[in-house]
């Protein structure tokens, strides 16, 4: 088994929990999420998945929502200076995985094993195509099934890719 897949199970099985905040704090986390495209992408979904206009829509209950689903630490990610990015996979705003050593991404997020890939690897497996765990374990065993071979080969080793 990779390492990288050891780590991720290390933290799957670890207690997470979401960063809580001052009643002072609270109060800016809420104003800075309402401007954030994360935040507005969100909004209008549900709107959408529930015929409503998105302005009818109560921002402080969308806040509460998104944040009981419990698997990204919004708040923590407000701390931390976190700045979202939009994906060239989908389209959509996308905050990271982690900030430092603190995971934002709870162990029963789906895609929190894609940190762990991207440590190890210094790719983003969407680039590659993988968009599952099992498949990202596939892709890396055949990498390392791989790398033992090209470093017996001496073209290789005299070109500096070991």
């Amino acid at each position: 088994m990779a390492d990288w897949v050891k780590q991720y199970q290390e933290f799957a099985s670890q207690d997470w929990k979401p960063t809580s905040l001052s009643q002072s704090e609270e109060s800016k986390f809420r104003s800075w999420i309402q401007g954030t495209k994360l935040f507005n992408s969100v909004k209008l979904d549900i709107a959408k998945e529930n015929n409503l206009d998105p302005a009818k829509l109560d921002n402080n209950k969308v806040i509460d929502m998104i944040s009981s689903q419990g698997d990204y630490d919004y708040r923590g990610a407000w701390k931390a200076g976190v700045k979202e990015v939009i994906s060239k996979h989908d389209n959509r705003p996308h905050w990271p995985s982690s900030a430092g050593d603190k995971m934002l991404k709870s162990p029963k997020h789906e895609t929190a094993w894609k940190e762990f890939f991207m440590r190890k690897y210094n790719k983003d497996p969407d680039d590659i195509g993988l968009s599952t765990l099992e498949q990202a374990k596939t892709w890396s065993e055949k990498q390392q099934n791989l790398n033992p071979r090209l470093k017996n080969r001496p073209l290789l080793n005299n070109m500096g890719t070991e």
